[in-house]
């Protein structure tokens, strides 16, 4: 019996054929009997991790540490007060089993007057080196900041030497600003206004205190995911590299045409050569909430290209109602170490957050779709299979 070795990719939208070895070639028979060998992306069923049941308060936008045992530091954002769209980071421990720990209120909005007096939001942490007034931290966390009076976001940071920290130590100002030097909100037409810098993401280089950071930028230039490599060894004499925008080749919104990229979580395997995102697939909904996307998608691409601007994305796994089950799916992240790296980049665990949607919730008191705002997690593998020629 004849085999015929290639590779073959499906996502829930889609199947795309990838040769990586082999060809299927013509006989001189007519084929009877012959098979290949097809390896196919399949995903877990999906999970509920965490969600405040009951209460009118949401989670969503977690950022996942793995740890060597197999267990996960999750930090998210959540609202403290029920019915108040306030955010704060919290913090939970997940074992194997999925179980988790107590829930730990991490980093808060700062005192009043200070540019992050309203929200901090989407965490994402890194493990490095960082000397800060004679003190070494080993962990940063990268934050969205918004202060009231202004709809635009900022970037801050803060440190702590242990993930199960209650308390971390937050940098006084933004490591990264707004993009204009005006004061104030930016006005880009009619009542719009810029959004600002946020969703962040950190990816340490060397492991000390080199990072790759990622953001979305939405400014009077369009919204865009762009990243910069910042040295922060030295907290007193931080080096910022150039800002460079990422390289959406590949990349599709709903419809199949050039997507728009914001909020993105990145994994690195230096070792061989990748980067993978999880990012929203963006889409025009007509049921409330039309601001959540409907579907997430896992991609990847040589890390080597992405630094260089060039190449091209490529589809690993697309998370919609398909897969989940829920109409809304959104503000996802994948599992990485410590350093942000990904060793098995090929069969990624993922979390993400769901919403309902009407007529299940609505824009009014108690029944808004942020409160159903749960997160969940999710994971890919790839299996062989054997299929027949004709």
């Amino acid at each position: 019996m004849k085999r015929n070795k290639f590779i073959q990719i499906v996502s829930t939208l889609s199947a795309v054929a990838v040769f990586l070895s082999g060809t299927l070639s013509c006989s001189d028979d007519d084929g009877a009997g012959e098979t290949r060998t097809v390896e196919v992306v399949r995903a877990k069923k999906p999970f509920k991790v965490f969600g405040f049941d009951g209460q009118c308060r949401y989670s969503y936008c977690p950022s996942a540490v793995l740890n060597e045992d197999g267990s996960v530091h999750l930090f998210f954002c959540g609202n403290p007060e029920q019915h108040i769209m306030v955010d704060n980071i919290y913090h939970i421990v997940l074992d194997r089993n999925g179980n988790y720990s107590s829930v730990s209120d991490v980093l808060q909005p700062g005192a009043s007057g200070s540019w992050d007096d309203h929200h901090t939001c989407d965490p994402s942490i890194v493990q490095g080196e960082f000397l800060w007034d004679n003190e070494t931290y080993k962990y940063a966390m990268f934050f969205l900041g918004n202060r009231y009076g202004v709809y635009y976001n900022e970037v801050g940071v803060a440190f702590s030497n242990d993930l199960n920290s209650s308390s971390w130590r937050k940098w006084p100002d933004q490591i990264v600003r707004k993009t204009w030097t005006e004061d104030g909100d930016q006005a880009i037409g009619g009542t719009g206004k810029s959004w600002g810098v946020g969703q962040s993401c950190a990816v340490s280089l060397d492991r000390k205190g080199k990072v790759l950071l990622t953001y979305t930028i939405g400014d009077m230039d369009g919204t865009r995911v762009v990243w910069q490599e910042i040295d922060m060894s030295d907290l007193s004499n931080m080096q910022y590299g150039p800002v460079n925008t990422m390289c959406r080749t590949g990349l599709k919104n709903i419809d199949g045409n050039q997507d728009v990229t914001c909020n993105c979580d990145f994994a690195v395997n230096l070792e061989e050569n990748k980067i993978v995102v999880i990012r929203p697939v963006n889409s025009n909904v007509a049921d409330y909430p039309t601001y959540i996307p409907v579907a997430s998608e896992i991609d990847y691409m040589d890390f080597s290209s992405f630094k260089a601007g060039t190449g091209q994305w490529t589809e690993l796994f697309r998370i919609d109602k398909q897969y989940s089950g829920c109409p809304r799916n959104h503000n996802a992240a994948l599992e990485r170490d410590s350093f942000g790296h990904i060793s098995d980049w090929k069969n990624p665990s993922f979390y993400y957050t769901v919403s309902k949607s009407s007529p299940d919730v609505a824009p009014e008191q108690g029944r808004h779709a942020e409160w159903t705002y749960h997160i969940w997690k999710g994971s890919v593998y790839h299996t062989e299979v054997e299929v027949p020629v004709k």
